[in-house]
C-alpha cells in the first residue's frame, strides 16, 4: 500500500478528482466573470453620474464617494429649485447655501487628490527631506 494513499478515499472517488477539480475551476471563472461584469457595470454608472454633476475642472478625477458626495448636494440644490426640501432635517437651506456646499465639495475633493498626488509622488518623510545637522 502506498504511504501517500488517502485515508477514507477508495480509487472511483481518486478517478472523479480531476474532474471535480474542473467543475471547480468552470465555476470559479464564471464568478470571476461576473465579478467582473459587475464592477464594470458600476464604474460605468458613475462615470455617467459624474458627467451629469458640476465639476470644478474638466479633467478633475473624483473618487465614487467623492462623485456620491457631490451628486447628493447637487440634487439637494436643484430640489431647492424646484422648492421641494430633500434635506436630511428638513431644515431648508437657502439655495446659495446650497450651491456653497456643493462648491465647497468640489473644492475639497480636489484639495484631496492633490494632496494624495504629491504625497504619492514625494512623501514628506522622504530621506531627502531630513535636515543635515
Amino acid at each position: 500500500e502506498s504511504p501517500r494513499k488517502r485515508v477514507g478515499v477508495d480509487a472511483d472517488t481518486r478517478a472523479r478528482l480531476p474532474e471535480v477539480k474542473a467543475i471547480q475551476q468552470t465555476r470559479r471563472l464564471l464568478a470571476n466573470a461576473r465579478e467582473r461584469t459587475r464592477v464594470h457595470t458600476i464604474s460605468a454608472a458613475f462615470e455617467a453620474l459624474r458627467k451629469q454633476v458640476p465639476c470644478y475642472s474638466y479633467g478633475q478625477k473624483l473618487s465614487k464617494l467623492a462623485i456620491l458626495r457631490i451628486a447628493c448636494n447637487y440634487i439637494l440644490s436643484l430640489a431647492h429649485l424646484a422648492e421641494l426640501d430633500y434635506s436630511p432635517d428638513h431644515s431648508s437651506v437657502s439655495f446659495s447655501q446650497c450651491v456653497e456646499q456643493c462648491t465647497r465639495t468640489l473644492q475639497a475633493e480636489g484639495r484631496s487628490k492633490k494632496r494624495k498626488v504629491r504625497q504619492l509622488s514625494f512623501p514628506a518623510n522622504h530621506p531627502s527631506l531630513k535636515r543635515i545637522i
